[in-house]
């Protein structure tokens, strides 16, 4: 019993694809005009800040519409391999990615078809502003993620009360002191319902979020209080892991 306890506690390690919730820093709530020109597209950018023409804005527009592609592709892939996210959440994440992808497609058409640098200028700016695809479909995908991964820890846990329960039960009849050995289990199990409590909500409040919404400021506070609210699960999920090894340890 107590090694089957001992390898359950040790599957939880603090980092795992299972407990670890990604909360990065909060995006900006203040929209941006335009994809900013940054990393892979810098050099385009600076062609244009040099000499703004229809070649070079286009140049510009392509390069950061293939940047979005490839971010898209990472994310796709990063649903298919995740092991804790739902069948439906992923559903509505791999449809929000298609989408995406396919009015960036359409977009990058009309600006590669654009020979006014007036239209093409504002037809490069929808990029960002129609889409998001870093201010707000990394952070749903990330955080819907992270989110199923703490309620899918449950499982794991619940396995471990399971066993702590029996052995303390086990202990008591053999006349030993368990008080803080309960007291230890009682804490695993208030840490985890909190961090589930606090992951629950995320994804219904995330997955319905369009670019719109966040143009308009109303997107960004609720990305901002997910990440709080998994991060606060993630400490949670910390706490249950320890207070489980202080269970498990009492019992020795």
């Amino acid at each position: 019993m107590k090694s089957r306890i001992t390898a359950l506690v040790g599957s939880l390690a603090l980092g795992g694809s299972l407990l670890f919730v990604s909360v990065g820093t909060a995006a900006a709530v203040t929209p941006s005009a335009g994809p900013s020109g940054n990393g892979a597209c810098a050099t385009q950018a600076a062609a244009v800040k040099a000499s703004a023409t229809v070649d070079t804005l286009r140049a510009f527009g392509d390069c950061e519409i293939n940047r979005r592609f490839a971010t898209l592709t990472d994310l796709s892939s990063k649903i298919s391999a995740s092991k804790v996210i739902t069948s439906s959440d992923a559903s509505a994440l791999q449809a929000e990615i298609s989408s995406t992808r396919s009015g960036l497609t359409s977009l990058k058409a009309t600006i590669d078809a654009d020979t006014d640098l007036k239209t093409l200028r504002a037809d490069v700016e929808k990029i960002a502003t129609d889409y998001r695809v870093y201010l707000l479909v990394v952070p749903q995908v990330n955080l819907v993620n992270g989110a199923d991964g703490v309620l899918a820890a449950q499982t794991k846990f619940a396995d471990i009360n399971t066993k702590l329960t029996a052995a303390i039960a086990k202990a008591k009849a053999a006349g030993k002191e368990t008080t803080a050995a309960q007291a230890d289990l009682n804490a695993m199990n208030a840490s985890v319902t909190a961090a589930a409590g606090l992951a629950s909500p995320v994804p219904a409040a995330l997955l319905p979020l369009t670019p719109a919404q966040y143009n308009g400021g109303t997107a960004g506070p609720i990305i901002k209080n997910a990440r709080t609210a998994l991060g606060q699960a993630r400490d949670d999920l910390k706490s249950a892991v320890a207070s489980a090894k202080a269970c498990r340890d009492a019992l020795k």
